[in-house]
């Protein structure tokens, strides 16, 4: 019978591992449901507390195969429901504010210059493809100039001025 409680216990850490690496959120949320699926850590948990106290518990000199089972049952499902009660609620956490910085939000596109940035200056540049193509001003990230029609990468923009450094320098650190 411990085998049976082997087997339970790494089937719960193996389902454990696959909502670390997946999660267990809803991928489609429904007004006012649950955020996630309450069954994945639901079962996750009762397999390895059933496993781990139904192996302890009937190891040689302790409870009946019958008695052990029973209350590995039980600590089973009250462990089960104490998770996912405990899943539920930090599900619910809301973010104080968005946790995404605006000012980060071109970091890593490419873009042209299409008015030379000279040293400590500023000028500017496009990005975007065909019909959604735009155009913001521009500052070099270690003030020396940059010519027209380079390819810079953005960093960050901050008050409308986006600040860059040529792509030939990024692309060397890759």
């Amino acid at each position: 019978m411990s085998a049976v409680f082997l087997v339970a216990f790494i089937a719960g850490l193996l389902l454990a591992v696959r909502i670390m690496f997946f999660g267990a959120a809803r991928r489609r949320l429904p007004v006012g449901a649950v955020p996630l699926r309450r069954s994945e850590p639901a079962i996750s948990a009762f397999l390895i507390m059933f496993g781990v106290s139904g192996y302890l518990l009937t190891s040689p000199g302790r409870l009946t195969l019958i008695a052990g089972l029973g209350v590995a049952l039980v600590l089973g499902a009250l462990w089960a429901a104490l998770v996912t009660r405990l899943a539920i609620a930090t599900a619910r956490i809301q973010p104080e504010h968005d946790p995404d910085d605006p000012r980060y939000v071109l970091q890593g596109h490419v873009a042209t210059v299409v008015s030379a940035i000279p040293t400590d200056g500023e000028g500017s540049i496009a990005y975007g493809d065909g019909e959604a193509r735009r155009s913001l001003r521009a500052r070099s990230i270690d003030g020396l100039t940059v010519e027209e029609g380079l390819e810079v990468c953005i960093e960050r923009v901050e008050d409308g001025v986006a600040f860059v450094e040529p792509w030939a320098l990024v692309e060397a650190r890759l």
